[in-house]
Order: C-alpha cells, then structure tokens, then sequence
C-alpha cells in the first residue's frame, strides 16, 4: 500500500526536475539568441554609421564619390557643390 505512493512521489519528483530543466535550458536559449540579435543589430548599425559618414566626408571634396553594391554602382555628388554663387548685384 505505502509502495505505491512512494512511487508515484518519485516519479512526480522526477517529472518536476524534468521540467524545470527543460523550462531553463529553454529560457537560456531565448535569452542567448536574443543578446545574439541585439549583439548582430548594434554591429549592422555600427557599419551603416560609418559608411554614411565616409561619404559625407568624401563628398566634401566636391568629387564624385563611386558607390557600388553587388552590380549596382552610382556616383554621387554634394548637391551643395552643384549650386551656383548667387551673382553680386551690380
């Protein structure tokens, strides 16, 4: 009579071990991938502010600046040099 109860207490022990690790493991992997994403989105961010700024810097020059990507490729150049100087009234 008393081995049956001791039984099922074992048994719903090792169920609920079972479960609090699977619900850990599943919660260090969702953090993990989370930090991953944020990690991935700070670095893209990081570049993409650095590439815009070599351009404004270039384009100071008042040179065409090439830019490609993959087979695409323009020339761009500061509009604020293309604006002719107001003439001087007489």
């Amino acid at each position: 009579m008393f081995k049956g109860k001791c039984n099922a207490s074992k048994v719903w022990k090792i169920i609920l071990i079972v479960w609090i690790v699977f619900a850990t493991i599943y919660v260090i992997i969702g953090e993990y991938n989370r930090i991953q994403n944020f990690v991935a989105q700070r670095a893209y961010n990081a570049g993409l502010t650095t590439a815009v700024t070599e351009i404004i810097k270039q384009s100071e020059n008042c040179q065409p600046v090439p830019v490609n990507v993959d087979e695409l490729s323009a020339q761009l150049i500061n509009l604020d040099c293309l604006q002719q100087p107001e003439e001087a009234e007489e």
